[in-house]
């Protein structure tokens, strides 16, 4: 009977130690974006570049998906209580794996073609980013940086009729998401 005792108590006792990992991990994992269906949270266009999307997935587990690293922290990110936030994830331009946005090292490049034209560009690895900054030039940044960027967009490229135009993005027209 004894070992039984035992054999039981331990059984409880690694039961509770799983149940307490569980609930203790640091963040949410990312979700599965439906390349060119999912919208994007802010400005509504489908996620369809796999090198600059980003997500947030809140506590609760509802996820939410994003074109452009602008869309999740100019326009959705302050309105945001962080204790709500599990995790933010950004995509690495160079792998497309998903980093954790607090991990990230990113670069500024007014000549990088992102979705919204925010032209931040993410990186999981330092090195990865100062090499994009010796081939391309910009600016290294980090979270607090994102956090304190002004986030102007610049020109967009679009596409209509299989030509190719650029629009200057005016973000004087609103403060409240894009206008399409």
């Amino acid at each position: 009977m004894n070992t039984a005792k035992k054999w039981i108590t331990g059984l409880m006792i690694g039961g509770a130690s799983l149940t307490l990992a569980a609930c203790s991990t640091a963040s949410a994992e990312p979700f599965e974006i439906k390349w060119g269906k999912t919208e994007c949270e802010v400005c509504k266009m489908k996620v369809t570049d796999r090198q600059f999307a980003a997500e947030a997935v809140m506590e609760n587990g509802k996820g939410y998906a994003f074109d452009d690293i602008g869309c999740l922290m100019r326009d959705w990110y302050p309105k945001q209580k962080e204790d709500k936030i599990a995790a933010m994830y950004v995509k690495d331009y160079k792998t497309k794996a998903w980093v954790e946005l607090e991990n990230g090292h990113y670069v500024y490049d007014e000549m990088a073609k992102t979705p919204m034209a925010y032209n931040i560009v993410s990186f999981g690895k330092a090195a990865d980013a100062k090499s994009y900054m010796k081939d391309h030039g910009g600016k290294l940044m980090d979270l607090d940086d994102l956090k304190k960027h002004d986030w102007k967009r610049g020109k967009m490229e679009m596409k209509m009729d299989g030509e190719d135009s650029e629009m200057k993005m005016d973000d004087s027209s609103s403060d409240e998401g894009h206008s399409h």
